[in-house]
């Protein structure tokens, strides 16, 4: 096992691989923990939370949705922390501040409380969740960040199987309440501890001088922008799909006239879909980038759609659904993750990851409401369709990415800077 890590990561910058080790193990076990103890729970605790504080099963669901809109909106700014005091010091002060929104949460009687805990919450998970993690792989795995970046979130397949049984166990015994309360002494005590003093130390990536700013001319910096804009609305459009699509897809298969059971017993194979295909770009190691990952998995969707709606909710056409959906939506999502090192440095990196925060984190607020008012407006052929012109969009977004791909020259030149 140590022999293959060293071969994953045999190409960082850094002598040995050990920081990088350290850093994917610390971080995998502080992000399974902090999306289950800030987001996931409330699947298992909304019907508890909504019959104590006199709101509806619905009403305690936007509650992640106010989450989600205060992360997009905290998530530019973050490029300058970044830059500034290094993902490190980002991680842990995000740490930090979850533990007083769930003592808010867990202290509240009513729904500006409610609410109010959310929006802590969203301003913590900007700093905590995922981008900074992510970011701070580049720091201190340089040119192995992909595979760094691919191992993380190989492991964040976990949360939900990890979080969901942990939750429920919690709440048995000290009430939904009393679980929130311990959440927050762990965000405080375990993953703030770790976040800032475990890892290890290093320069923040963006402090070296930004290729568009020191060499490049208003050419360059005009492509640059370009690139962005694209990957903007490929991410976009892909997570407005997978996001809306997966909290619905039990309901959108009962539209079909599917048994509860068996539509339930469908929509619970997505996750395991999802890890093999995130387990098989790992295994790829180098053999591709992130771009040639999206363009695939962005090819894969729209059969998912076009199969679903031709079977119009025949089994094998769910299976068939389930599989392609699968596979696209777990490539899809270490796409994004790590296309933007195919055309940006480390230094670079961390601020396209921040400004591509705010449209990601609305598609995914806006998309799993969105999609179930569809749903029960007008129906699965116009969810459907929308979801079909959605994943078209990534797809032609995903193809030009890949026309602009940098010769390999170029990309190991801006690696080294």
């Amino acid at each position: 096992m140590a022999a293959f890590l060293r071969t994953c990561f045999a190409h960082s910058r850094h002598p040995g691989f050990m920081p990088v080790l350290r850093s994917v193990a610390i971080l995998s076990i502080t992000q399974i923990i902090a999306w289950g103890a800030m987001f996931m729970f409330v699947s298992v605790s909304a019907a508890g939370m909504a019959g104590d504080l006199g709101l509806r099963p619905s009403s305690i669901y936007l509650g992640p949705t106010v989450m989600l809109v205060v992360m997009a909106l905290c998530s530019p700014p973050l490029a300058s922390f970044y830059a500034r005091l290094g993902a490190r010091r980002v991680l842990a002060f995000g740490s930090v501040l979850a533990a007083p929104g769930l003592w808010l949460l867990a202290a509240a009687q009513g729904p500006i409380a409610y609410f109010a805990a959310w929006a802590v919450l969203g301003v913590a998970g900007a700093a905590t969740l995922t981008t900074s993690a992510h970011v701070f792989l580049t720091e201190v795995a340089g040119e192995g960040a992909r595979r760094a970046i691919g191992a993380q979130m190989l492991a964040m397949a976990l949360a939900p199987s990890v979080s969901w049984p942990v939750t429920v166990f919690c709440e048995a015994v000290l009430g939904w309440r009393g679980t929130f309360v311990l959440y927050g002494a762990t965000m405080l005590l375990v993953c703030a501890p770790l976040h800032y003093l475990a890892l290890p130390r290093t320069e923040p990536a963006a402090r070296a001088p930004p290729v568009a700013a020191a060499e490049a001319d208003r050419a360059q910096v005009r492509r640059d922008r370009h690139v962005v804009a694209l990957i903007t609305a490929a991410v976009a459009l892909n997570g407005f799909v997978t996001w809306g699509f997966q909290l619905v897809v039990i309901d959108l298969f009962r539209s079909f006239a599917v048994a509860d059971r068996l539509a339930v017993a469908f929509g619970s194979t997505i996750g395991f879909v999802q890890l093999s295909a995130r387990l098989f770009d790992f295994l790829g190691g180098n053999r591709w980038d992130g771009v040639t990952t999206g363009l695939v998995a962005a090819a894969i969707m729209p059969m998912a759609f076009l199969a679903l709606t031709l079977g119009q909710g025949a089994e094998w056409s769910i299976v068939l659904f389930l599989l392609l959906y699968g596979l696209s939506s777990g490539a899809m999502s270490v796409s994004r993750a790590t296309m933007p090192l195919v055309f940006f440095s480390p230094a670079q990196y961390a601020a396209v990851m921040a400004r591509l925060g705010l449209p990601l984190n609305l598609a995914f607020a806006s998309a799993p409401p969105f999609f179930s008012l569809v749903l029960d407006e007008s129906g699965n052929s116009s969810a459907l369709a929308i979801a079909l012109a959605c994943s078209c969009g990534t797809l032609f977004s995903m193809a030009v990415l890949s026309r602009m791909r940098p010769p390999a020259r170029k990309r190991r030149a801006f690696k080294e800077a």
